[in-house]
């Protein structure tokens, strides 16, 4: 009992992480170039990415036939995504930003249902529809506020780009421990920062930076990706993928609630009922995920 409970405050340490990523990214980026502040955190966790590949055991290798799906991994789950995620997050919010980040698995049920590599069924599909209509919610859709909003479409395209790094990623894991798949993907979108990240650093004062920028800094460098991505992949393989999946529903609640006290944020009654339906729908598809609608129907005895 105590090593499942452990299990799971490891598990909610992870998400907290996540969630306060946003947060923290949001205020480094109000005073630093956005791609300049990404690029310098690759620089950094890249090499400590081998560091913690070799530390697990594993020998990064590379094998010729999987160069085309580990080039598609690196620019989905690093390269476009950070592109994407980074340049949505300066001109939108942090809950925005996770919210809408949240919909790369029902992304990710679309890409495997038109590729035919998996059938969905329709329980799934509802939970999807459901987080559609919700994130229509949350842009104002429907209180006749609806708006464009660049940050939200830009965020919208890192959810599609990273259901790609979904994809691709569970076909090669077979031959990959995940500290090596990452260490080697990361590479390749470092790489694919160089354009955008090299002017950012040259175009920053790091002599003006205050403090507190500095271990925001620390924080996104370190906590996201390399002190949490361990913990994570160590819980779900004790507990199960499915119940471990379930925390990261909680990454857009944490961000919402830690935006208040942090950046003073408020949110307006569409927005958190748009946030509410979407993270409804998603879990949707996720429990739902092996049941069909048509069969219940068709089983249901006639009612008399």
């Amino acid at each position: 009992m105590l090593r499942r409970l452990l299990l799971y405050a490891a598990l909610l340490y992870v998400v907290t992480a996540w969630a306060l990523n946003a947060i923290l990214a949001k205020q480094v980026i109000s005073v630093m170039s956005p791609l300049g502040f990404t690029f310098l955190r690759f620089l950094v966790m890249t090499p400590l990415a081998y560091g913690l590949a070799r530390l697990g055991g594993g020998r990064v290798h590379i094998e010729r036939r999987d160069i085309p799906k580990l080039i598609g991994c690196g620019i989905c789950g690093f390269g476009a995504y950070q592109y994407f995620w980074i340049l949505g997050l300066s001109y939108t919010t942090p809950f925005a930003t996770s919210l809408i980040g949240a919909m790369a698995p029902i992304f990710t049920l679309g890409i495997v249902a038109g590729f035919g590599h998996e059938r969905v069924r329709s329980g799934r599909w509802l939970g999807a529809i459901a987080a559609l209509v919700g994130i229509a919610i949350f842009e104002g859709a429907f209180s006749g506020a609806a708006t464009f909003r660049l940050g939200d479409t830009l965020v919208f395209g890192s959810a599609m780009v990273f259901a790609g790094y979904n994809v691709l990623s569970s076909r090669l894991l077979a031959r990959y421990k995940p500290l090596e798949l990452m260490a080697i993907t990361m590479t390749i979108g470092t790489i694919m920062l160089i354009p955008g990240g090299v002017p950012g650093l040259l175009h920053t004062n790091f002599h003006t930076l205050p403090l507190g920028v500095w271990w925001r800094i620390l924080y996104a460098t370190l906590f996201p990706i390399l002190l949490t991505y361990p913990v994570w992949t160590y819980g779900i393989t004790k507990i199960g993928a499915g119940k471990g999946s379930i925390f990261g529903f909680l990454v857009p609640v944490l961000t919402g609630i830690f935006s208040v006290p942090l950046l003073h944020a408020t949110f307006t009654r569409y927005e958190l009922i748009g946030a509410a339906v979407c993270i409804g729908g998603t879990l949707t598809a996720y429990l739902l995920g092996n049941v069909s609608l048509t069969m219940m129907l068709w089983r249901r005895p006639p009612l008399n």
